[in-house]
């Protein structure tokens, strides 16, 4: 029992250090965008930089919902994730 205890109590910290990387990654991406609404032609890097922050924001709430037994979730996530990737890729093309 204690072994179980042991478990849950280690996957809640994981949890709070997921939540707590959303966090940084959310003030990450709204000071993107503000260097984007100052200077969109200069800070025309920032776009590819705001999806690939997005797509890992959406991977960790992706494996949080795993973890938390909400597949559905979880596999919306991952969709989101993988098409936001796509999008940094593109994006960083055009701008290059």
């Amino acid at each position: 029992m204690a072994k179980n205890s042991l478990r849950r109590s280690n996957w809640r910290q994981r949890g709070m250090m997921i939540d707590t990387m959303n966090i940084v990654i959310c003030i990450a991406v709204i000071v993107a965008g503000i260097f984007l609404l100052i200077n969109h032609k200069k800070y025309m890097l920032m776009f590819p930089v705001i999806f690939f922050l997005s797509a890992i924001m959406n991977a960790c709430l992706g494996i949080k919902k795993y973890k938390m037994d909400e597949y559905s979730a979880c596999i919306i996530s991952f969709i989101a994730a993988a098409a936001l990737s796509g999008l940094s890729i593109f994006s960083l093309i055009v701008v290059l």
